[in-house]
């Protein structure tokens, strides 16, 4: 009898319709779930009210503009497909990384020091750049480059004629790329502020800076007479300077000058000038 009843239901259960998937709940919110998401991809990545389109570049004048734009749209620019005739690309605001357009800028050009790169909602792109400024010119055997701030090299230049200083190391760098740091950003602090102190107190003009190694730097002057400075990282450059006024101000007179061949600043009791 327990089979019979067994039987029967199977029986009944394998003639009973099968429930239509479109009455499924799940079914629905998968499919809203889809739409919506699909939806939001194309908002980011294709509306028209979120492409960027104004890119304003300011600070640049020796990079050239055209370069620089052509830069930042192969940057922001992302395509999807691009297969014959069919091409599909966004410009979105959702996709543009400033960070990379940071990176390719710099890596354009060793000119430039600086990128800032800042997104405006909805379609506005601001690029800052700050190039380096010449403040002497560094010259080993027959080559000589523009040198900033830093102590890195970022153009051809030729031997100065102009009311500028020329910095040299005495022992030659094997290898010269603009964008190389050949003079710490210290000791290139250091020579400018010898540099001014001896025009701004003496009307002495400086003419070369010769790094003899890692503890000496001789400085040349515009009268001939030259000044050799200790530069190793515990010594007092201030009091170096202090010592050099006192004397110039003081002991050495302008006549004096006319004969002098040196001033040793490189001893903490005392200076010694010949």
């Amino acid at each position: 009898m327990s089979y019979r009843r067994k039987h029967v239901r199977n029986k009944i259960n394998k003639n009973k319709p099968k429930k239509s998937i479109f009455k499924m709940p799940i079914f629905w919110f998968f499919l809203l779930s889809l739409i919506i998401f699909s939806t939001g991809i194309y908002f980011c990545l294709f509306f028209s009210k979120i492409q960027i389109k104004n890119i304003t570049i300011t600070g640049n004048q020796k990079v050239n503009l055209q370069e620089l734009e052509k830069i930042i749209d192969n940057s922001v620019k992302k395509n999807f497909i691009n297969f014959r005739e069919l091409k599909i690309s966004s410009n979105s605001f959702f996709l543009t990384n400033t960070k990379n357009i940071q990176h390719e800028i710099l890596n354009y050009s060793p000119v430039i020091k600086k990128v800032t790169v800042s997104k405006k909602f909805p379609e506005s792109l601001n690029v800052l750049i700050e190039e380096r400024k010449k403040i002497a010119i560094f010259c080993q055997n027959e080559k000589c480059f523009n040198i900033d701030d830093t102590g890195i090299i970022f153009e051809n230049s030729i031997y100065p004629t102009e009311n500028i200083f020329i910095v040299r190391q005495a022992k030659n760098i094997d290898y010269l790329n603009l964008g190389t740091n050949v003079i710490s950003e210290n000791l290139i602090k250091t020579i400018t502020e010898i540099e001014k102190s001896l025009k701004n107190n003496f009307q002495i003009n400086l003419i070369e800076a010769l790094i003899i190694n890692s503890i000496r730097m001789d400085i040349k002057t515009e009268e001939g007479w030259q000044i050799y400075f200790d530069t190793t990282e515990d010594s007092n450059i201030n009091l170096q300077l202090t010592k050099l006024n006192l004397l110039l101000k003081d002991e050495i007179t302008p006549d004096i000058r006319q004969n002098l061949e040196y001033i040793d600043l490189r001893f903490k009791d005392r200076a010694y000038y010949k």
